[in-house]
């Protein structure tokens, strides 16, 4: 199977990240910079002074003889190579469950269409934010209900981020640092949005005044009482919903109001994220309520939404079956109301298949058993298949060169071990590797030259026009001469022979069969300049294993193939931030683990600055000094792509919408 990039954090550390986290980030996305006073937004907006749309017009290739049609007219069937294990908003995070908490879970706003720039109201009727970006306000459709008919309102608002926050799972990350704090959560272990303490002394509720940690113990065992029992009509909730000093204030029935800790430009595009989504909070509470620090397995695999579509059936690691909502609200809308984010399904069920090998995706689509496979924008199918599925009767790639690519490859090397931890050696490196036939041979006309952390055609993205780095194996070799290493070169020379001999370690995961052919390649290639490389082919959860613990453990890989995607549209918050400030070390998202101080006292108070003089400055700044420490070697960027049966319509790409949005999907 292909590519499973990661979003910098995974779940099996979630816990601690998001106390740990004073900024809070995971993997980065996008765009869209606000600038200006505060406007009011209505069904669609553009929340930014530099903003960017994904091209809608794919290259594809197609067989144009007699083709059969779907195999049923009222299911289609998708692939993919990444397994769920919560559809929860507060628990899932991974390509897959996105996709499926995508078409389920309703967000207040979401992107509009291709537009990676503008937002439609879902759940939200329109929406403003002060000038100073600590205040957004929506205004909530009154006609909008779960599909076991429950209404939706502000208090369903107020309980969900709450709740999410309260759980302290993946989905809490996305409101660090703007709807709690991380620092207080790591210091007392317990995440909780901020002012609740406050509203909870409003409702009449007594909390410890002399130990913060009891304080906060006693907080979050109210607030779970409180959303574990959850009755918006009751007059203490109301109380407490309704206090004004607290993160979330529910202003009225269809109002709510977000305070937020720190300016932040980009919290529309946090709201658009499946983590945002609104569960049905009496469906929480009869299957399990929602306790602290703690998952709730039953909504992990189970689904109450508002959405176009419910997850019907959920077996672990084979697959997933949603349903068209029977009682899908948006269906009833009066066409001035509604939008194309909207749109009922046209297709009534739809499944998604989990496989472990490549050969599996290529003998579903090809035989027509599955009608798409997983992407965009994470493709599930490695780029070294198209070509001979590009002469299948009946297949269809299609490709966006010129739409802003959402997920990269890179070599991480981890700075924190010798020789990586010397500026020239890793220069060195950078210089051995040979870019063009990397892709040449793997990733053809799917793959893009770039120069991280931020990837191409984002806003921000290498804002100085700095040279990718380059192939230059006179150069690489004499650096290492330089610094003194023994060389073996393969015409016979030896350089330096009494210099220190090095025996390097390359990590790739052996399921991915480009991480494969790339890892071979630059052994083969550092090789040519004298250097000894052994090859380590790991799983996934080896890989997840070993870059959860310190870069200085032996088993931190020194070398690693590694795919980096974003969360949310941030690119100088997700994209740069997080993978060079010292605070992200790890899995977080600094895999190289660089630790620079003046990048980390420049980074740390980057994504709330206001100034944008300031702003663009001290991104350029950034830019420059990580290009100048080499922590990663930048391959290339992945074309948006996907492979489909020809028949299959409605297809888009938006990086700010992960996965397929099924609802728009139909047949010819």
């Amino acid at each position: 199977m292909l590519l499973t990039p990661r979003r910098a954090v995974t779940r099996i550390q979630a816990g601690l990240l998001v106390v740990v986290l004073v900024i809070a980030a995971a993997a980065a996305i996008y765009f869209v910079s606000v600038s200006g006073t505060a406007t009011s937004s209505s069904s669609s907006t553009n929340t930014g002074s530099t903003s960017s749309t994904s091209s809608t017009s794919p290259t594809s290739s197609t067989s144009t003889s007699t083709l059969p049609g779907p195999k049923n007219a009222s299911q289609l069937v998708e692939l993919s190579n990444q397994p769920t294990s919560s559809i929860d908003p507060a628990s899932g995070f991974f390509a897959e469950e996105d996709e499926v908490m995508t078409n389920t879970y309703q967000t207040l706003l979401m992107f509009n269409y291709t537009s990676a720039s503008t937002f439609a109201p879902i759940l939200a009727k329109d929406w403003s934010w002060n000038s100073a970006f600590t205040s957004y306000t929506f205004n909530l459709r009154t006609n909008a209900w779960f599909m076991n008919g429950h209404p939706f309102n502000a208090s369903v608002v107020w309980f969900n981020i709450y709740r999410t926050i309260l759980m302290q799972q993946i989905g809490a990350f996305y409101f660090t640092s703007t709807l709690y704090n991380g620092t207080t959560a790591f210091a007392t272990s317990y995440a909780l949005p901020d002012g609740v303490a406050g509203a909870l002394k409003a409702g009449g509720y007594v909390l410890s005044s002399t130990n913060a940690t009891l304080a906060a113990k006693q907080a979050a065992t109210d607030l779970s009482l409180v959303l574990s029992k959850f009755t918006s009509s009751n007059a203490t909730i109301q109380k407490i919903m309704s206090y004004p000093n607290q993160a979330v204030v529910v202003a009225s029935s269809s109002q709510v109001v977000f305070n937020l800790e720190n300016h932040y430009r980009f919290f529309l595009q946090v709201m658009a994220v499946p983590g945002a989504g609104m569960v049905d909070p009496a469906f929480v509470d009869a299957n399990g309520g929602v306790q602290p620090n703690t998952q709730n397995s039953f909504v992990n695999t189970h689904t109450m939404s508002t959405g176009p579509y419910y997850v019907k059936n959920y077996v672990a690691s084979e697959f997933v079956t949603m349903q068209a909502n029977p009682n899908y609200w948006a269906a009833k809308l009066p066409k001035a109301e509604t939008n194309v984010m909207l749109t009922p399904p046209h297709i009534p069920t739809i499944v998604v298949q989990f496989v472990t090998q490549s050969s599996s995706l290529v003998q579903g689509i090809t035989s027509n058993q599955a009608a798409l496979i997983q992407g965009p924008p994470i493709p599930a199918l490695s780029p070294t298949f198209l070509p001979s599925l590009s002469n299948v009767a009946g297949v269809k790639i299609n490709a966006l060169p010129n739409a802003p690519t959402f997920n990269f490859l890179m070599i991480s090397l981890d700075t924190q071990k010798y020789p990586y931890n010397i500026t020239n050696f890793r220069w060195a490196l950078s210089y051995a590797i040979n870019y063009s036939q990397i892709f040449s041979s793997v990733a053809g006309q799917y793959g893009k030259p770039y120069l991280g952390p931020i990837s191409p055609g984002l806003p921000y993205y290498n804002p100085e026009n700095l040279p990718v780095y380059s192939f230059d194996q006179k150069t690489s070799i004499r650096l290492l001469k330089n610094l003194g290493f023994n060389l073996n070169l393969p015409n016979g020379t030896v350089v330096n022979p009494s210099g220190k001999k090095l025996s390097l370690t390359l990590s790739y995961v052996t399921s991915d069969e480009a991480q494969v052919k790339i890892a071979q390649l630059v052994q083969s290639m550092l090789g040519n300049v004298g250097l000894s490389v052994t090859l380590n082919g790991i799983t996934i959860p080896t890989e997840t294993t070993e870059l959860s613990q310190s870069a200085t453990a032996s088993s931190y890989p020194e070398m690693l193939l590694w795919y980096w995607y974003p969360s949310w549209l941030d690119p100088v918050y997700q994209d740069l931030v997080t993978q060079s400030n010292s605070v992200y070390c790890g899995i977080s998202g600094n895999i190289a683990c660089l630790s620079n101080s003046t990048i980390d006292a420049l980074t740390t108070p980057l994504p709330f600055q206001t100034d944008l003089t300031q702003y663009n400055a001290t991104v350029n700044k950034v830019y420059q000094m990580v290009y100048q420490q080499v922590p990663d070697i930048w391959l290339y960027a992945t074309v948006p792509f996907w492979v489909q049966r020809s028949y299959v319509t409605g297809l888009f790409y938006n990086p700010g919408i992960l996965g397929t949005y099924f609802p728009l999907v139909s047949y010819a």
